[in-house]
């Protein structure tokens, strides 16, 4: 039925967008913006960025065409600005913020997956959510979840050395897929901060639930097909409910998180208990101090949730490859934990271990977990540019008249490789850039948490990325001091804890990259079994007794 269905609406979409494609094409300025020939018919430039590892288009085309140029749309969709030009970002990020609003079909995405939280919100009703969580994630308040971060990460490693003992082939050395247990500790973590919930490391009912609705996601997320939909979806954002009834998966996600959340709050709150976000903002709420409504309390708990835990896990799983495919810096960092003689402190990780931080910034650099963000303008404005870029006609196009509706994509990932700014090494992980001060003058003209949009930047900027930072440090030194990894692994918030206990090796299997939700790492040529980062363990222990 839905295949038929969806056949008779695309003889009517495909000439309609074909027809409305022209009209607009032809009236628009952004056509003469240099960009990238022998475009898709169909597909545009879309597939092209979709299908290259890590969205590394954007990388070839910025050092091709400059920091502003044009890329066509998917379904003849309006010719799209790709840009990372200053004074056009000052604007998306700072004055004119609410004015580059999310995509719809992104914002109908995050509704059904965690409701209309903090990701989800645009406007005043985004300011007033920030202000009501903000308190939540200060400098203090992530201090004072410290214990919390090293007590799960200390239980995430002897989950994982266990396993490893276990192991039939090798008692002491084994392949596991490194996203499994990332994602395990850091919704522990995350379980605990946002509402004092034990997710027992990642076994608990209420997280295999989470963990395996979120892995069909990105399961499906990995496929062309899901390219398809996105750009079907964004030209007609009503039939989303009728071309694809899997989206429905997305609703377990938030219906699991939000019983929860109304268990504790039926349970807990109103007995003096505030150790975490969700009594506390209960509490708020019955004084009369915020204005939400409970409901948007329980979305907010699925927003910290799903998008605390899965962006921690991502990036402390690119970490642990980066670091596995490029072993002196392991032992560097290692030598860093093991000088240090004592469990690391609070003050340790923030301010007293420059290699951890700098393994930490550049793993962030080289594999940012969003390598593009999109925007959409809401009315008619003027770009100007600070960087003048040729026009198809030879003259020099200093602004840009643009229509309410005109997508606009960031290429972070361009940015960060952008060699102007990181040098001419800037496609290589190289840790050291972050302790010379000589090779970082460029760096604080960009935007963001230390000159990069990993976190965006502005009223955008992610509200906990300290939080994430923090995780990110306690659970690398954790894993390396105790284990090797001989594979592919991922990025952040476990890395001191990981680093201190375990050794990894790259296993040899190629792993890309691909954009569904998060930017989730791949066995090539194995979409089909969805996202994994395996990678070679054996026990920091184990090998110096050899």
């Amino acid at each position: 039925m839905y295949i038929l269905l969806g056949n008779a609406l695309l003889l009517v979409i495909l000439p309609t967008c074909w027809l409305v494609h022209k009209i607009k094409a032809r009236r628009s300025p952004v056509r003469y913006l240099p960009g990238p020939d022998s475009a898709h018919w169909f597909w545009g430039h879309e597939l092209t960025i979709n299908q290259s590892s890590y969205e590394e288009a954007y990388t070839e085309w910025m050092r091709s065409y400059g920091l502003t140029y044009k890329i066509k749309g998917a379904l003849f969709h309006p010719d799209i600005i790709v840009t990372g030009d200053h004074d056009i970002l000052a604007d998306i990020f700072g004055k004119g913020v609410y004015s580059y609003m999310k995509p719809i079909i992104f914002r109908r995405f995050v509704e059904r997956l965690v409701g209309r939280g903090l990701v989800w919100a645009e406007g005043s009703v985004h300011k007033r959510q920030r202000q009501e969580l903000a308190p939540f994630f200060t400098t203090r308040a992530t201090r004072d979840t410290f214990n919390t971060i090293n007590a799960c990460a200390l239980k995430g490693a002897e989950n994982l050395e266990l396993h490893i003992t276990k192991s039939l082939v090798n008692p002491k050395q084994g392949t596991v897929d490194t996203l499994e247990w990332t994602s395990s500790i850091t919704l522990d973590i995350i379980g605990r901060f946002a509402f004092d919930y034990d997710f027992q490391s990642g076994q608990s009912p209420a997280a295999q639930v989470l963990k395996d609705s979120w892995k069909k996601q990105t399961k499906a997320g990995l496929h062309w097909t899901a390219l398809f939909g996105q750009v079907t979806t964004r030209a007609f954002p009503f039939i989303t409910d009728i071309l694809f009834p899997f989206l429905g998966a997305q609703l377990a996600v938030r219906k699991k998180l939000r019983e929860i959340s109304q268990s504790i709050i039926d349970g807990d709150v109103g007995e003096g208990k505030e150790k975490d976000v969700l009594t506390t903002l209960v509490r708020l709420l019955r004084e009369g101090e915020i204005i939400s409504t409970q409901d948007e309390l329980l979305d907010h708990m699925c927003t910290i949730v799903l998008a605390g835990q899965e962006t921690a896990s991502g990036s402390l799983g690119f970490a642990l490859h980066l670091l596995a495919k490029n072993p002196k810096y392991q032992t560097r960092l290692r030598e860093e934990i093991t000088q240090l003689g004592r469990e690391p402190t609070y003050d340790d990780l923030t301010s007293g271990m420059p290699w951890l931080d700098a393994v930490m910034k550049e793993s962030f650099r080289r594999r940012p977990l969003v390598p593009h963000l999109e925007r959409v303008t809401t009315k008619d404005c003027l770009l100007k540019l600070r960087v003048p870029v040729k026009a198809s006609d030879g003259t020099q196009i200093t602004e840009i008249p643009i229509k309410a509706g005109q997508v606009i994509h960031i290429p972070t990932i361009a940015l960060n490789h952008a060699k102007s700014v990181w040098g001419e090494d800037a496609d290589e992980f190289k840790p050291e850039r972050w302790l010379d001060p000589t090779r970082l003058e460029h760096v604080s003209n960009n935007f963001g948490w230390n000159g990069m949009l990993v976190f965006s930047d502005g009223p955008r900027l992610c509200i906990g990325y300290r939080l994430a930072v923090l995780s990110f440090k306690v659970s690398t030194l954790m894993i390396l001091g105790r284990m090797q990894y001989l594979s592919v692994i991922q990025f952040e918030t476990i890395l001191a804890t990981y680093i201190r206990k375990f050794e990894f090796h790259d296993t040899g299997a190629i792993i890309n990259g691909r954009f569904s939700g998060t930017m989730q790492s791949y066995v090539a040529n194995e979409e089909d079994k969805g996202t994994q980062l395996p990678l070679s363990i054996s026990l920091v222990d184990e090998l110096r007794s050899r």
